[in-house]
């Protein structure tokens, strides 16, 4: 069997097994048809990454898991992202700066040269 190979048919039915839902639960959940959710089942290809994204998010796996069965990419929370340094060698700008809305560099006033 090929690691390329379409397996979201296998997955998708273990995470609802594992959940204990159905397709019309897990539909009226993610806002995605049961009837896209039953031809993923039976490994139909995914016309929708938001879609795909949506049912990811609701089991907590990222979209190359739901699609292969495998993730080369952990998920990352908001508090590893607060606390580890992400990139090194860039200027370390906080979340909550960023999403103050206030200016991240103060703009060069030209008034004084």
């Amino acid at each position: 069997m090929n690691d390329d190979e379409l397996k979201i048919g296998k997955v998708l039915t273990a995470l609802m097994k594992k959940k204990g839902i159905t397709f019309n639960k897990l539909s009226d959940a993610t806002g995605v048809s049961s009837s896209n959710l039953k031809s993923w089942s039976a490994n139909a290809n995914p016309k929708s990454w938001t879609q795909l994204k949506v049912v990811a998010d609701f089991f907590g796996v990222d979209i190359e898991y739901l699609l292969f069965g495998k993730s080369n990419n952990e998920l990352i929370n908001l508090e590893d992202i607060l606390t580890e340094k992400i990139f090194e060698g860039w200027v370390k700008i906080s979340v909550e700066k960023i999403a103050s809305g206030r200016p991240i560099v103060k703009k060069p006033s030209f008034e004084d040269e």
